[in-house]
Protein backbone atom coordinates (compact mmCIF):
# COMPACT_ATOMS: atom_id res chain seq x y z
CA UNK A 1 0.00 0.00 0.00
CA UNK A 2 1.43 3.35 -0.98
CA UNK A 3 0.59 5.74 1.79
CA UNK A 4 0.26 9.31 0.55
CA UNK A 5 -0.08 10.41 4.15
CA UNK A 6 2.75 8.95 6.23
CA UNK A 7 2.40 8.30 9.91
CA UNK A 8 3.31 11.55 11.77
CA UNK A 9 6.86 11.96 13.00
CA UNK A 10 7.75 12.70 16.65
CA UNK A 11 6.99 16.43 16.44
CA UNK A 12 3.66 15.78 14.78
CA UNK A 13 2.76 13.22 17.42
CA UNK A 14 3.65 15.71 20.16
CA UNK A 15 1.43 18.25 18.42
CA UNK A 16 -1.40 15.74 18.27
CA UNK A 17 -1.06 15.00 21.98
CA UNK A 18 -1.27 18.72 22.70
CA UNK A 19 -4.50 18.87 20.70
CA UNK A 20 -5.85 15.87 22.60
CA UNK A 21 -4.97 17.39 25.94
CA UNK A 22 -6.52 20.69 24.96
CA UNK A 23 -9.69 19.02 23.74
CA UNK A 24 -9.97 17.23 27.07
CA UNK A 25 -10.74 20.63 28.58
CA UNK A 26 -13.63 21.29 26.20
CA UNK A 27 -17.23 20.48 27.20
CA UNK A 28 -18.04 16.78 27.39
CA UNK A 29 -19.63 15.32 24.23
CA UNK A 30 -23.37 14.84 24.13
CA UNK A 31 -24.99 11.40 24.20
CA UNK A 32 -25.44 11.08 20.45
CA UNK A 33 -21.79 11.89 19.86
CA UNK A 34 -20.79 9.33 22.48
CA UNK A 35 -22.89 6.71 20.71
CA UNK A 36 -21.30 7.54 17.38
CA UNK A 37 -17.91 7.14 19.02
CA UNK A 38 -18.87 3.71 20.32
CA UNK A 39 -18.94 4.82 23.96
CA UNK A 40 -22.36 3.34 24.63
CA UNK A 41 -22.11 2.97 28.39
CA UNK A 42 -21.47 6.69 28.82
CA UNK A 43 -24.14 7.54 26.27
CA UNK A 44 -26.77 5.38 27.96
CA UNK A 45 -25.98 6.95 31.33
CA UNK A 46 -26.49 10.46 29.93
CA UNK A 47 -29.68 9.47 28.14
CA UNK A 48 -31.12 7.83 31.27
CA UNK A 49 -30.37 10.97 33.27
CA UNK A 50 -32.04 13.17 30.64
CA UNK A 51 -35.16 10.98 30.62
CA UNK A 52 -35.34 10.96 34.41
CA UNK A 53 -34.75 14.70 34.76
CA UNK A 54 -36.91 15.80 31.83
CA UNK A 55 -39.36 13.01 31.04
CA UNK A 56 -41.09 13.37 27.68
CA UNK A 57 -41.59 11.85 24.26
CA UNK A 58 -38.13 12.71 22.93
CA UNK A 59 -36.06 11.97 26.04
CA UNK A 60 -37.70 8.56 26.55
CA UNK A 61 -37.17 7.76 22.87
CA UNK A 62 -33.55 8.88 23.04
CA UNK A 63 -32.91 6.63 26.03
CA UNK A 64 -34.45 3.65 24.23
CA UNK A 65 -32.54 4.52 21.07
CA UNK A 66 -29.26 4.44 23.00
CA UNK A 67 -29.94 0.89 24.17
CA UNK A 68 -31.10 -0.08 20.67
CA UNK A 69 -27.88 1.17 19.10
CA UNK A 70 -25.90 -0.61 21.81
CA UNK A 71 -27.45 -3.94 20.84
CA UNK A 72 -29.87 -4.24 23.78
CA UNK A 73 -33.41 -4.20 22.29
CA UNK A 74 -35.14 -5.56 25.41
CA UNK A 75 -33.79 -2.71 27.54
CA UNK A 76 -34.62 -0.28 24.73
CA UNK A 77 -38.27 -1.45 24.72
CA UNK A 78 -38.62 -0.64 28.43
CA UNK A 79 -37.76 3.00 27.77
CA UNK A 80 -39.92 3.20 24.65
CA UNK A 81 -42.89 1.83 26.60
CA UNK A 82 -42.37 4.52 29.21
CA UNK A 83 -42.49 7.09 26.45
CA UNK A 84 -45.64 5.92 24.68
CA UNK A 85 -48.02 7.98 26.89
CA UNK A 86 -46.00 11.06 25.92
CA UNK A 87 -46.25 10.45 22.17
CA UNK A 88 -48.17 13.01 20.15
CA UNK A 89 -51.21 11.86 18.20
CA UNK A 90 -49.59 12.18 14.80
CA UNK A 91 -46.06 11.45 16.04
CA UNK A 92 -46.06 7.94 17.58
CA UNK A 93 -42.29 8.09 18.08
CA UNK A 94 -41.95 5.67 20.99
CA UNK A 95 -44.44 3.28 19.40
CA UNK A 96 -42.09 3.31 16.43
CA UNK A 97 -39.24 2.41 18.77
CA UNK A 98 -41.22 -0.54 20.15
CA UNK A 99 -41.98 -1.74 16.60
CA UNK A 100 -38.27 -1.54 15.74
CA UNK A 101 -37.28 -3.63 18.78
CA UNK A 102 -39.54 -6.41 17.51
CA UNK A 103 -38.08 -5.98 14.03
CA UNK A 104 -34.45 -6.40 15.13
CA UNK A 105 -35.44 -9.45 17.21
CA UNK A 106 -36.89 -11.14 14.13
CA UNK A 107 -40.41 -11.00 15.52
CA UNK A 108 -41.65 -10.32 12.03
CA UNK A 109 -45.43 -10.61 12.56
CA UNK A 110 -45.47 -8.28 15.55
CA UNK A 111 -43.05 -5.85 13.89
CA UNK A 112 -44.98 -5.65 10.62
CA UNK A 113 -48.26 -4.91 12.35
CA UNK A 114 -46.79 -2.26 14.61
CA UNK A 115 -44.80 -0.58 11.81
CA UNK A 116 -47.91 -0.43 9.63
CA UNK A 117 -49.79 1.08 12.56
CA UNK A 118 -47.27 3.87 13.25
CA UNK A 119 -47.04 4.75 9.56
CA UNK A 120 -50.85 4.93 9.45
CA UNK A 121 -51.04 7.10 12.57
CA UNK A 122 -48.44 9.51 11.17
CA UNK A 123 -50.11 9.31 7.74
CA UNK A 124 -46.71 8.44 6.29
CA UNK A 125 -45.70 12.08 6.48
CA UNK A 126 -43.55 12.35 9.58
CA UNK A 127 -39.92 12.58 8.46
CA UNK A 128 -38.50 11.46 11.82
CA UNK A 129 -40.59 8.30 11.95
CA UNK A 130 -39.81 7.45 8.32
CA UNK A 131 -36.13 8.06 9.07
CA UNK A 132 -36.14 5.82 12.16
CA UNK A 133 -37.79 2.96 10.28
CA UNK A 134 -35.45 3.34 7.31
CA UNK A 135 -32.39 3.46 9.58
CA UNK A 136 -33.59 0.30 11.36
CA UNK A 137 -33.61 -1.57 8.05
CA UNK A 138 -29.88 -0.80 7.67
CA UNK A 139 -29.25 -2.82 10.83
CA UNK A 140 -27.32 0.19 12.25
CA UNK A 141 -23.91 0.01 10.64
CA UNK A 142 -21.01 0.21 13.04
CA UNK A 143 -17.23 -0.08 12.65
CA UNK A 144 -16.07 -3.35 14.13
CA UNK A 145 -12.46 -4.55 14.22
CA UNK A 146 -11.57 -3.08 10.88
CA UNK A 147 -14.83 -3.79 9.07
CA UNK A 148 -18.19 -2.12 8.78
CA UNK A 149 -21.05 -4.36 9.84
CA UNK A 150 -24.72 -4.06 10.78
CA UNK A 151 -25.43 -4.37 14.49
CA UNK A 152 -28.50 -6.45 13.53
CA UNK A 153 -27.61 -8.27 10.28
CA UNK A 154 -30.81 -10.31 10.31
CA UNK A 155 -32.95 -7.19 9.80
CA UNK A 156 -31.04 -5.69 6.88
CA UNK A 157 -33.24 -4.83 3.90
CA UNK A 158 -31.52 -2.28 1.70
CA UNK A 159 -34.52 -1.72 -0.58
CA UNK A 160 -36.87 -1.00 2.33
CA UNK A 161 -34.28 1.24 3.96
CA UNK A 162 -33.82 3.29 0.78
CA UNK A 163 -37.59 3.57 0.30
CA UNK A 164 -38.29 4.88 3.83
CA UNK A 165 -35.23 7.14 3.89
CA UNK A 166 -36.01 8.70 0.50
CA UNK A 167 -39.51 9.47 1.75
CA UNK A 168 -37.98 11.02 4.87
CA UNK A 169 -35.57 13.08 2.74
CA UNK A 170 -38.43 14.42 0.63
CA UNK A 171 -40.06 15.82 3.76
CA UNK A 172 -36.86 17.03 5.44
CA UNK A 173 -34.38 17.94 2.73
CA UNK A 174 -31.76 19.32 5.14
CA UNK A 175 -31.64 16.43 7.58
CA UNK A 176 -27.99 15.31 7.65
CA UNK A 177 -28.77 12.16 9.66
CA UNK A 178 -31.14 10.98 6.94
CA UNK A 179 -28.40 11.45 4.34
CA UNK A 180 -25.96 9.45 6.45
CA UNK A 181 -28.44 6.59 6.82
CA UNK A 182 -29.10 6.73 3.07
CA UNK A 183 -25.36 6.32 2.55
CA UNK A 184 -25.48 3.23 4.75
CA UNK A 185 -28.46 1.86 2.82
CA UNK A 186 -26.78 2.35 -0.55
CA UNK A 187 -23.61 0.72 0.77
CA UNK A 188 -25.69 -2.31 1.77
CA UNK A 189 -27.20 -2.20 -1.71
CA UNK A 190 -23.64 -2.55 -3.12
CA UNK A 191 -23.72 0.94 -4.57
CA UNK A 192 -20.60 2.47 -3.02
CA UNK A 193 -20.55 5.49 -5.34
CA UNK A 194 -24.01 6.65 -4.29
CA UNK A 195 -23.18 5.85 -0.67
CA UNK A 196 -20.18 8.21 -0.72
CA UNK A 197 -22.27 10.89 -2.40
CA UNK A 198 -24.86 10.67 0.38
CA UNK A 199 -22.16 10.78 3.04
CA UNK A 200 -20.74 13.90 1.44
CA UNK A 201 -24.22 15.43 1.47
CA UNK A 202 -24.45 14.73 5.19
CA UNK A 203 -21.12 16.50 5.65
CA UNK A 204 -22.31 19.53 3.69
CA UNK A 205 -25.42 19.64 5.87
CA UNK A 206 -23.30 19.94 8.98
CA UNK A 207 -23.22 16.39 10.38
CA UNK A 208 -20.29 15.55 12.65
CA UNK A 209 -17.38 15.53 10.19
CA UNK A 210 -15.50 12.79 12.05
CA UNK A 211 -18.36 10.36 11.74
CA UNK A 212 -18.82 11.11 8.04
CA UNK A 213 -15.13 10.79 7.19
CA UNK A 214 -14.95 7.55 9.11
CA UNK A 215 -17.92 6.21 7.14
CA UNK A 216 -16.30 7.24 3.83
CA UNK A 217 -13.08 5.59 4.98
CA UNK A 218 -15.02 2.42 5.69
CA UNK A 219 -16.52 2.45 2.21
CA UNK A 220 -13.13 2.88 0.55
CA UNK A 221 -11.76 0.09 2.69
CA UNK A 222 -14.46 -2.30 1.55
CA UNK A 223 -13.59 -1.31 -2.03
CA UNK A 224 -9.91 -2.08 -1.31
CA UNK A 225 -8.84 1.52 -1.95
CA UNK A 226 -6.74 1.62 1.18
CA UNK A 227 -4.97 4.89 0.41
CA UNK A 228 -8.24 6.82 0.34
CA UNK A 229 -9.44 4.90 3.36
CA UNK A 230 -6.41 6.03 5.40
CA UNK A 231 -6.84 9.58 4.10
CA UNK A 232 -10.44 9.76 5.33
CA UNK A 233 -9.73 8.19 8.72
CA UNK A 234 -7.03 10.80 9.27
CA UNK A 235 -9.47 13.53 8.25
CA UNK A 236 -11.84 12.18 10.90
CA UNK A 237 -9.10 12.51 13.51
CA UNK A 238 -8.17 15.99 12.32
CA UNK A 239 -11.81 17.04 12.68
CA UNK A 240 -11.97 15.61 16.19
CA UNK A 241 -8.83 14.14 17.81
CA UNK A 242 -11.06 12.34 20.34
CA UNK A 243 -13.07 10.49 17.70
CA UNK A 244 -12.09 6.96 18.75
CA UNK A 245 -13.52 4.79 15.90
CA UNK A 246 -11.11 6.30 13.37
CA UNK A 247 -8.12 5.27 15.49
CA UNK A 248 -9.41 1.75 15.73
CA UNK A 249 -10.09 1.47 12.01
CA UNK A 250 -6.59 2.77 11.24
CA UNK A 251 -5.13 0.21 13.62
CA UNK A 252 -6.96 -2.66 11.94
CA UNK A 253 -6.16 -1.40 8.45
CA UNK A 254 -2.44 -1.20 9.19
CA UNK A 255 -2.62 -4.66 10.71
CA UNK A 256 -4.19 -5.91 7.48
CA UNK A 257 -1.21 -4.67 5.43
CA UNK A 258 1.36 -6.00 7.94
CA UNK A 259 2.43 -2.58 9.21
CA UNK A 260 2.34 -3.70 12.81
CA UNK A 261 4.15 -0.75 14.35
CA UNK A 262 1.45 1.63 13.11
CA UNK A 263 -1.25 -0.85 14.10
CA UNK A 264 0.07 -0.93 17.67
CA UNK A 265 0.40 2.85 17.78
CA UNK A 266 -3.18 3.51 16.68
CA UNK A 267 -4.56 0.80 18.95
CA UNK A 268 -2.90 2.46 21.93
CA UNK A 269 -4.28 5.84 20.84
CA UNK A 270 -7.74 4.31 20.51
CA UNK A 271 -7.56 2.91 24.02
CA UNK A 272 -6.32 6.21 25.43
CA UNK A 273 -8.94 8.34 23.63
CA UNK A 274 -11.93 6.03 24.06
CA UNK A 275 -11.15 4.75 27.54
CA UNK A 276 -12.03 1.31 26.17
CA UNK A 277 -10.04 -0.97 28.46
CA UNK A 278 -11.92 -4.15 27.75
CA UNK A 279 -9.80 -7.27 27.84
CA UNK A 280 -10.04 -7.88 24.09
CA UNK A 281 -8.77 -4.38 23.27
CA UNK A 282 -5.85 -4.61 25.69
CA UNK A 283 -5.04 -8.03 24.28
CA UNK A 284 -5.13 -6.55 20.77
CA UNK A 285 -2.60 -3.96 21.84
CA UNK A 286 -0.27 -6.62 23.23
CA UNK A 287 -0.64 -8.71 20.06
CA UNK A 288 0.17 -5.79 17.77
CA UNK A 289 3.22 -4.82 19.82
CA UNK A 290 4.44 -8.40 19.61
CA UNK A 291 3.96 -8.46 15.84
CA UNK A 292 5.85 -5.15 15.61
CA UNK A 293 8.78 -6.87 17.39
CA UNK A 294 8.26 -4.52 20.33
CA UNK A 295 8.36 -7.49 22.67
CA UNK A 296 8.99 -5.61 25.88
CA UNK A 297 5.99 -3.34 25.29
CA UNK A 298 3.81 -6.39 24.67
CA UNK A 299 4.89 -7.73 28.05
CA UNK A 300 4.35 -4.33 29.67
CA UNK A 301 0.78 -4.08 28.36
CA UNK A 302 -0.06 -7.47 29.85
CA UNK A 303 1.72 -6.92 33.16
CA UNK A 304 0.11 -3.52 33.73
CA UNK A 305 -3.36 -4.92 33.02
CA UNK A 306 -3.00 -8.29 34.70
CA UNK A 307 -6.22 -7.96 36.67
CA UNK A 308 -8.26 -7.37 33.51
CA UNK A 309 -6.49 -9.97 31.39
CA UNK A 310 -5.92 -12.71 33.96
CA UNK A 311 -8.90 -14.80 32.86
CA UNK A 312 -7.70 -15.13 29.27
CA UNK A 313 -5.04 -17.83 28.85
CA UNK A 314 -3.89 -16.25 25.57
CA UNK A 315 -1.93 -13.68 27.59
CA UNK A 316 0.43 -16.45 28.71
CA UNK A 317 1.04 -17.35 25.07
CA UNK A 318 1.86 -13.76 24.09
CA UNK A 319 4.15 -13.27 27.08
CA UNK A 320 5.81 -16.61 26.46
CA UNK A 321 6.49 -15.82 22.80
CA UNK A 322 7.70 -12.34 23.73
CA UNK A 323 10.06 -13.64 26.43
CA UNK A 324 11.44 -16.19 23.97
CA UNK A 325 12.26 -13.36 21.56
CA UNK A 326 13.68 -11.29 24.44
CA UNK A 327 16.13 -14.12 25.20
CA UNK A 328 14.59 -14.80 28.59
CA UNK A 329 14.06 -18.54 28.10
CA UNK A 330 13.01 -19.49 31.63
CA UNK A 331 10.14 -16.98 31.61
CA UNK A 332 9.23 -18.09 28.10
CA UNK A 333 9.03 -21.74 29.14
CA UNK A 334 7.03 -20.86 32.25
CA UNK A 335 4.43 -18.81 30.36
CA UNK A 336 4.01 -21.06 27.33
CA UNK A 337 3.75 -24.14 29.53
CA UNK A 338 1.09 -22.36 31.60
CA UNK A 339 -0.83 -21.53 28.44
CA UNK A 340 -0.69 -25.13 27.21
CA UNK A 341 -1.93 -26.34 30.62
CA UNK A 342 -4.81 -23.87 30.71
CA UNK A 343 -5.88 -24.13 27.07
CA UNK A 344 -4.49 -27.34 25.52
CA UNK A 345 -7.25 -27.29 22.91
CA UNK A 346 -5.89 -24.01 21.57
CA UNK A 347 -2.32 -25.23 21.11
CA UNK A 348 -0.76 -24.34 17.77
CA UNK A 349 2.61 -25.05 16.09
CA UNK A 350 4.05 -21.66 17.01
CA UNK A 351 3.66 -22.52 20.70
CA UNK A 352 6.02 -25.45 20.22
CA UNK A 353 8.35 -23.37 18.07
CA UNK A 354 8.87 -20.71 20.73
CA UNK A 355 8.97 -23.34 23.47
CA UNK A 356 11.63 -25.30 21.58
CA UNK A 357 13.76 -22.22 21.02
CA UNK A 358 13.47 -21.27 24.68
CA UNK A 359 14.71 -24.70 25.80
CA UNK A 360 17.67 -24.51 23.40
CA UNK A 361 18.54 -21.01 24.68
CA UNK A 362 18.78 -22.10 28.31
CA UNK A 363 22.23 -22.03 29.88
CA UNK A 364 23.80 -22.52 33.30
CA UNK A 365 23.43 -26.28 33.69
CA UNK A 366 25.50 -28.14 36.28
CA UNK A 367 26.86 -30.58 33.70
CA UNK A 368 26.80 -31.45 30.01
CA UNK A 369 24.38 -34.31 30.58
CA UNK A 370 21.68 -31.99 31.92
CA UNK A 371 22.28 -29.56 29.06
CA UNK A 372 21.93 -32.39 26.56
CA UNK A 373 18.65 -33.53 28.14
CA UNK A 374 17.31 -29.98 28.06
CA UNK A 375 18.36 -29.50 24.43
CA UNK A 376 16.73 -32.77 23.39
CA UNK A 377 13.42 -31.46 24.76
CA UNK A 378 13.87 -28.28 22.74
CA UNK A 379 14.59 -30.21 19.55
CA UNK A 380 11.55 -32.42 20.13
CA UNK A 381 9.34 -29.32 20.33
CA UNK A 382 10.88 -27.81 17.17
CA UNK A 383 10.30 -31.04 15.28
CA UNK A 384 6.69 -31.03 16.48
CA UNK A 385 6.22 -27.50 15.12
CA UNK A 386 8.24 -27.84 11.91
CA UNK A 387 5.81 -29.72 9.60
CA UNK A 388 3.10 -27.08 9.98
CA UNK A 389 5.31 -23.98 9.84
CA UNK A 390 5.36 -22.60 6.30
CA UNK A 391 7.04 -19.29 7.11
CA UNK A 392 10.16 -20.40 8.96
CA UNK A 393 12.43 -23.33 8.20
CA UNK A 394 12.59 -24.92 11.63
CA UNK A 395 14.30 -27.94 10.13
CA UNK A 396 17.27 -25.65 9.55
CA UNK A 397 17.37 -24.83 13.27
CA UNK A 398 17.23 -28.52 14.08
CA UNK A 399 19.99 -29.33 11.60
CA UNK A 400 22.19 -26.57 13.03
CA UNK A 401 21.88 -28.13 16.49
CA UNK A 402 22.61 -31.66 15.26
CA UNK A 403 25.56 -30.46 13.20
CA UNK A 404 27.01 -28.56 16.16
CA UNK A 405 26.67 -31.63 18.37
CA UNK A 406 28.18 -33.90 15.68
CA UNK A 407 24.97 -35.89 15.20
CA UNK A 408 25.41 -35.98 11.45
CA UNK A 409 22.76 -38.58 10.45
CA UNK A 410 20.13 -36.48 12.23
CA UNK A 411 21.46 -33.28 10.65
CA UNK A 412 21.16 -34.78 7.16
CA UNK A 413 17.67 -36.12 7.93
CA UNK A 414 16.50 -32.70 9.15
CA UNK A 415 17.71 -30.96 5.98
CA UNK A 416 16.16 -33.68 3.80
CA UNK A 417 12.85 -32.99 5.58
CA UNK A 418 13.27 -29.26 4.90
CA UNK A 419 13.60 -29.99 1.19
CA UNK A 420 10.55 -32.27 1.22
CA UNK A 421 8.52 -29.46 2.79
CA UNK A 422 9.53 -27.03 0.07
CA UNK A 423 12.16 -24.96 1.88
CA UNK A 424 15.08 -23.72 -0.17
CA UNK A 425 18.39 -24.35 1.56
CA UNK A 426 20.52 -21.30 2.31
CA UNK A 427 24.32 -21.26 2.14
CA UNK A 428 24.74 -22.45 5.73
CA UNK A 429 22.24 -25.29 5.22
CA UNK A 430 24.10 -26.39 2.09
CA UNK A 431 27.46 -26.27 3.85
CA UNK A 432 26.17 -28.29 6.81
CA UNK A 433 24.52 -30.79 4.50
CA UNK A 434 27.74 -31.19 2.58
CA UNK A 435 29.92 -31.49 5.67
CA UNK A 436 27.62 -33.96 7.41
CA UNK A 437 27.54 -36.17 4.32
CA UNK A 438 31.33 -35.85 4.03
CA UNK A 439 31.71 -37.03 7.62
CA UNK A 440 29.31 -39.91 7.04
CA UNK A 441 31.33 -40.90 3.97
CA UNK A 442 33.89 -42.46 6.31
CA UNK A 443 31.72 -45.43 7.22
CA UNK A 444 32.88 -48.38 9.27
CA UNK A 445 31.84 -52.00 8.89
CA UNK A 446 30.93 -54.27 11.79
CA UNK A 447 34.62 -54.94 12.45
CA UNK A 448 35.49 -51.28 12.46
CA UNK A 449 37.15 -51.33 9.06
CA UNK A 450 36.87 -48.13 7.00
CA UNK A 451 34.37 -48.36 4.14
CA UNK A 452 34.29 -45.33 1.89
CA UNK A 453 30.70 -44.36 1.03
CA UNK A 454 31.04 -42.97 -2.49
CA UNK A 455 27.40 -41.83 -2.56
CA UNK A 456 27.88 -39.76 0.61
CA UNK A 457 30.96 -38.10 -0.82
CA UNK A 458 29.05 -37.33 -4.05
CA UNK A 459 26.23 -35.74 -2.05
CA UNK A 460 28.79 -33.76 -0.10
CA UNK A 461 30.41 -32.42 -3.29
CA UNK A 462 27.02 -31.57 -4.82
CA UNK A 463 25.88 -29.59 -1.77
CA UNK A 464 29.23 -27.85 -1.36
CA UNK A 465 29.19 -26.89 -5.05
CA UNK A 466 25.89 -25.05 -4.51
CA UNK A 467 27.26 -23.45 -1.34
CA UNK A 468 30.32 -22.31 -3.30
CA UNK A 469 28.10 -20.52 -5.82
CA UNK A 470 26.64 -18.40 -3.05
CA UNK A 471 29.92 -17.84 -1.22
CA UNK A 472 32.81 -18.34 -3.66
CA UNK A 473 35.46 -16.89 -1.33
CA UNK A 474 34.89 -19.29 1.57
CA UNK A 475 37.95 -21.53 1.51
CA UNK A 476 36.59 -24.45 3.63
CA UNK A 477 33.94 -25.09 0.97
CA UNK A 478 36.60 -25.47 -1.72
CA UNK A 479 38.83 -27.58 0.54
CA UNK A 480 36.10 -30.08 1.34
CA UNK A 481 35.05 -30.34 -2.29
CA UNK A 482 38.63 -31.39 -2.95
CA UNK A 483 38.66 -33.84 -0.03
CA UNK A 484 35.25 -35.29 -0.95
CA UNK A 485 36.53 -36.01 -4.44
CA UNK A 486 39.77 -37.42 -3.01
CA UNK A 487 38.47 -39.70 -0.27
CA UNK A 488 35.67 -41.12 -2.43
CA UNK A 489 38.34 -43.32 -4.03
CA UNK A 490 41.56 -45.09 -3.15
CA UNK A 491 44.53 -42.71 -3.22
CA UNK A 492 45.74 -44.08 -6.53
CA UNK A 493 42.30 -43.87 -8.16
CA UNK A 494 41.79 -40.35 -6.81
CA UNK A 495 45.06 -39.17 -8.32
CA UNK A 496 44.45 -40.82 -11.67
CA UNK A 497 40.87 -39.52 -12.17
CA UNK A 498 41.97 -35.98 -11.27
CA UNK A 499 38.57 -34.93 -9.91
CA UNK A 500 40.08 -33.32 -6.83
CA UNK A 501 42.80 -31.45 -8.74
CA UNK A 502 41.02 -28.13 -9.57
CA UNK A 503 39.76 -27.75 -6.01
CA UNK A 504 43.14 -28.46 -4.41
CA UNK A 505 44.70 -25.90 -6.76
CA UNK A 506 42.01 -23.32 -5.94
CA UNK A 507 42.33 -23.95 -2.20
CA UNK A 508 46.12 -23.43 -2.27
CA UNK A 509 45.59 -20.16 -4.13
CA UNK A 510 43.02 -18.98 -1.56
CA UNK A 511 45.17 -19.52 1.57
CA UNK A 512 48.76 -19.15 0.36
CA UNK A 513 49.12 -15.49 1.34
CA UNK A 514 47.16 -15.80 4.62
CA UNK A 515 49.48 -16.83 7.43
CA UNK A 516 46.77 -17.75 9.94
CA UNK A 517 44.95 -19.94 7.44
CA UNK A 518 48.22 -21.62 6.38
CA UNK A 519 48.76 -22.61 10.02
CA UNK A 520 45.14 -23.74 10.47
CA UNK A 521 45.10 -25.83 7.31
CA UNK A 522 48.71 -27.06 7.36
CA UNK A 523 47.80 -30.76 7.09
CA UNK A 524 45.31 -30.06 4.31
CA UNK A 525 47.92 -28.05 2.40
CA UNK A 526 50.35 -30.95 2.65
CA UNK A 527 47.67 -33.29 1.25
CA UNK A 528 46.95 -30.83 -1.57
CA UNK A 529 50.61 -30.45 -2.57
CA UNK A 530 51.29 -34.20 -2.40
CA UNK A 531 48.20 -34.82 -4.55
CA UNK A 532 49.27 -32.32 -7.21
CA UNK A 533 52.85 -33.60 -7.24
CA UNK A 534 51.58 -37.16 -7.72
CA UNK A 535 49.06 -36.08 -10.35
CA UNK A 536 51.70 -34.48 -12.58
CA UNK A 537 54.05 -37.38 -12.00
CA UNK A 538 51.56 -40.15 -12.82
CA UNK A 539 48.97 -38.58 -15.13
CA UNK A 540 50.36 -35.62 -17.08
CA UNK A 541 54.00 -36.75 -16.87
CA UNK A 542 54.77 -33.03 -16.69
CA UNK A 543 57.92 -33.00 -14.58
CA UNK A 544 58.24 -29.23 -14.75
CA UNK A 545 54.74 -28.78 -13.23
CA UNK A 546 55.58 -31.44 -10.66
CA UNK A 547 58.74 -29.62 -9.69
CA UNK A 548 56.90 -26.30 -9.48
CA UNK A 549 54.29 -27.67 -7.05
CA UNK A 550 57.01 -29.24 -4.91
CA UNK A 551 58.97 -26.01 -4.84
CA UNK A 552 55.85 -24.03 -3.94
CA UNK A 553 54.97 -26.49 -1.19
CA UNK A 554 58.45 -26.27 0.36
CA UNK A 555 58.24 -22.48 0.20
CA UNK A 556 54.97 -22.35 2.12
CA UNK A 557 55.73 -25.31 4.42
CA UNK A 558 59.52 -25.39 4.81
CA UNK A 559 59.43 -27.61 7.88
CA UNK A 560 57.15 -30.30 6.52
CA UNK A 561 58.90 -33.66 6.58
CA UNK A 562 56.72 -35.30 3.88
CA UNK A 563 57.56 -32.66 1.29
CA UNK A 564 61.19 -32.68 2.41
CA UNK A 565 61.35 -36.46 1.84
CA UNK A 566 59.99 -36.05 -1.70
CA UNK A 567 62.62 -33.39 -2.40
CA UNK A 568 65.37 -35.58 -0.87
CA UNK A 569 64.26 -38.55 -2.95
CA UNK A 570 64.37 -36.42 -6.08
CA UNK A 571 67.90 -35.34 -5.19
CA UNK A 572 68.99 -38.95 -4.55
CA UNK A 573 67.50 -40.04 -7.87
CA UNK A 574 69.33 -37.22 -9.60
CA UNK A 575 72.63 -38.24 -7.92
CA UNK A 576 72.16 -41.88 -8.90
CA UNK A 577 71.74 -40.89 -12.48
Amino acid sequence: MKNKHPIPGPLAVIGLLVVIQASAQTPAPDALTLMNMGRFDEAKQKLRQDAQQSPGMQTYFNAGYGYLRAGQPDSARIWFEKGVPSDEKRVPLNETGIAITHLVQNNTTEASAKLADVVKKSKGKNADILYRIGEAYTGYLTPDSGSIKPRYPQVVNAASAIDYLNRAAERDKKNASVQLALGDAHYLNKDAGTAVTRYESALEMGLDASRVYQRIGDIYWQGRNLNLSVENYKKAIEANPRYAPAYRQLAELYYLVNRYKEAANYTDQYIRVSGDRRADMLLRSAQFHFLANNFQQAVNVIDSNRAVLAQNPIVYRIEGWAYSSLKQPRKAIENISTFLEKAPQKAMPDDYKYLGRAYLAQEGFANDSLKAQNDSVGIAYLLKAAPADTSENLYSDVAKYYYRTKQHPQAVAALDSAAKHGFKADMQDLFRYGMSNYTLGFARDSLGKLQRDTLRFAKADSALALAQQGSPDYSPTVLYRAKANYYAYTPEEAVKNGKARPYFEQFIGMVSDKEEERKRYQKDLVLAFKYLISYHELVTKDLTARADWLKRGLSLLPNNTDLAKIATADTDDSTDQ
